[in-house]
Parts: structure tokens; sequence; C-alpha cells
């Protein structure tokens, strides 16, 4: 009897320790001032932003190279995303460039609201011989 209850006394405390290292494993701290961001070779940041005011919508994009960029090529796409989860590309802006370590793209646009949309540029940043390619995205809904 005296040797039964010792494992079950064993088996629960061997239990209660596994549990209780489990969550610890688990455990990640939340904190929003610790940000993520890619290491690019070429490129300082890509900032997009899309905003609606009844339908009329303002895109904009930043792309800036690090010192000794020599140039920055870029398209930006505009696309409706579809009740599956698709997106139809509704307006492409191509051909986009700038000398020099910063390409800005500002434009309107008029869409059809009630839907969400997404703005993307995809860009090549030139420096020291080597074209690097970046692309960020923002998705706002537009009524």
């Amino acid at each position: 009897m005296i040797v039964r209850m010792k494992k079950c006394t064993s088996l629960l405390l061997a239990l209660a320790f596994y549990f209780s290292l489990g969550g610890m494993s688990l455990a990640a701290v939340n904190n929003p001032q610790i940000t993520m961001s890619p290491q690019w070779t070429n490129t300082t940041s890509v900032n997009v932003n899309l905003s609606f005011d009844d339908g009329k919508g303002t895109c904009g994009a930043r792309v800036l190279g690090k010192s000794g960029t020599t140039k920055i090529t870029g398209k930006v796409v505009l696309a409706r995303k579809n009740s599956d989860g698709t997106y139809t590309a509704v307006k492409t802006w191509s051909d986009l460039e700038a000398t020099g370590e910063k390409l800005l793209f500002d434009k309107t646009y008029y869409v059809t609201t009630g839907y969400s949309y997404r703005l993307t540029i995809t860009a090549t940043v030139y420096r020291n011989g080597t074209g690097e390619t970046v692309s960020g995205s923002y998705e706002a809904y537009a009524q």
C-alpha cells in the first residue's frame, strides 16, 4: 500500500512538473517598442499609404535607398479584394523612375466603394552596381 502511494505521489509530482514547464516554453514578451524590419543591402525603407474619401483614393509610396543609391525604378499596383480573398488589379502605374536615393509616388484614383483595396509598390534600388528588388503594400477599405 505504501509503495503504491509513493508511486502515485511520484507520478503526480512528475505530471505537475511537466505541465509547469510547458507553460514557460510558450511564454512570449509583448513589447510594442520592438519592430521587425527586413535587412536590405541597398534600401533604407519602403512606405506605402492608401486612404479613401467617398471613393477618391489617395495612393502614396516612398522608397528610400541607402547612401550611394544611383537610381530607383518601380511599379505600383492598386488591386481590389474579391469575395474569395484574391485580388484583381484595377490600376497599374509602371515605369516609375527616380535618380538618386528617393522614389516618391503620389496619385489619386477613384474606386467603387464597399470594397477593400491593396496598394503595392515593387521597386528596384540600384547601388554599387547591383539592383535590389523590394516591395511593400497597404490595405484599406473604401466606404
